[in-house]
């Protein structure tokens, strides 16, 4: 099976540009459930419970299909599919086992230095009372956002979270974003140890994927449709690359499960009943996305500079709008809402804020996410060759 996988470039740029408008997405999400909280009823429902502004924005915001665009959690299952697809990519270019075994090793520091780093900026962000979300809920209503930086931070606290409690018990107190991030994690290193178990002969290799399956399945129970995520990613490299029709079907399908939400066109589809019925559909428009995606067609947007530049920095973009949101957002909207028409205040505030939100993750990949790399290849060095 490994063997009729054509080797590929040091970098899938096409992904990483993915990557980048993912995070996007995960922003847009988050910064209307801010300000126009009910016009996520369809997508979230029973996260809005208190009466809130519904207008023309709402009605918008909740439109079948065009949700997609700010439909976060569909961008999660992005992410988690793109990490198992990455992360595979040694064992399929050839004997690549030293080189999943290095990353497995290198994971906790690539993915705790930066996460550490929010950490400390969400600290240090309420120990000034920079952050305004509980003013901010109070206009715009949104339940969502009055649950977060509710509590009085301290510093041993913080540092536990830095350590330990963020990437392996899912805390996000500090930066709420963080819930994926004990997944992400654990999904990296299932897919490590898969394909680093990977047994030779195709009825082998099927029936390593059961045993996998029921494992996971049984032991992780809700999360575990995340986890598949990570596996479907992995199994793109094997699939045929989809030409003409065939990659039409499958965006248009992928299009259509990960824009899932809880109205009249997407109610005829049955429910998985062992998992969220949302999550679920999710996952498999993520994993037909990116089997579309593989054809090509789209490489030239994807690939381009400015997209590789998004994606280089999708993961510090990730670990720190929430804050921008939280601060610039918030001061903005409380500064110029009762003078300003709502629409001209919000869209003025997602296009300063987006711009902010991007120079953050500029000089957090520099100066922290780089670091991360950095110290975990000179901490493990060089993978050792394999002895005969």
């Amino acid at each position: 099976m490994r063997d009729t996988v054509p080797k590929k470039a040091a970098k899938d740029y096409t992904a990483e540009g993915l990557r980048g408008l993912a995070a996007l997405n995960v922003f847009f999400s988050h910064f209307f459930l801010v300000f126009f909280p009910l016009g996520f009823d369809k997508l979230f429902p029973g996260l809005q419970t208190s009466p809130a502004y519904n207008g023309a924005m709402e009605h918008f915001l909740r439109l079948p299909f065009i949700s997609i665009l700010w439909n976060g959690n569909f961008a999660v299952c992005v992410f988690f599919a793109l990490s198992g697809f990455v992360l595979s990519k040694p064992y399929y270019d050839g004997p690549g086992l030293e080189s999943l075994r290095d990353r497995y090793l290198k994971r906790y520091l690539r993915l705790s230095v930066p996460i550490a780093g929010s950490i400390l900026i969400g600290f240090l962000l309420l120990k000034l009372g920079w952050l305004r979300n509980l003013d901010a809920a109070a206009l715009t209503h949104s339940d969502w956002y009055r649950q977060y930086f509710t509590f009085i931070p301290t510093w041993p606290g913080a540092v536990q979270d830095m350590l330990y409690r963020s990437i392996f018990l899912g805390e996000t107190r500090y930066n709420p974003p963080l819930w994926t991030m004990r997944l992400e994690f654990v999904g990296s290193l299932l897919t490590f140890a898969f394909y680093t178990l990977m047994p030779h002969g195709n009825w082998r290799k099927v029936l390593h994927y059961a045993i996998a399956l029921v494992c996971i399945g049984f032991f992780a129970q809700k999360d575990a449709i995340y986890y598949f995520a990570f596996l479907a990613g992995g199994l793109i490299w094997v699939l045929p690359r989809p030409r003409s029709n065939a990659f039409v079907l499958l965006t248009v399908t992928a299009i259509f499960f990960g824009a899932y939400q809880f109205s009249a066109p997407f109610t005829w589809l049955p429910n998985p009943v062992l998992y969220e019925i949302k999550a679920f559909y999710n996952v498999l428009g993520a994993f037909l996305l990116l089997w579309a995606l593989r054809s090509g067609y789209c490489d030239g947007v994807l690939a381009s500079a400015p997209m590789r530049n998004l994606g280089r920095m999708s993961f510090s973009f990730y670990l720190t709008h929430f804050f921008v949101i939280g601060t610039f957002s918030c001061w903005f909207y409380l500064q110029w809402a009762a003078r300003w028409p709502r629409a001209a205040v919000t869209s003025l505030d997602c296009i300063f804020s987006l711009l902010l939100a991007l120079a953050a993750a500029h000089f957090f990949e520099l100066f922290v996410d780089r670091r991360g790399i950095e110290w975990s290849k000179r901490l493990l060095g060089a993978p050792v060759p394999a002895q005969a």
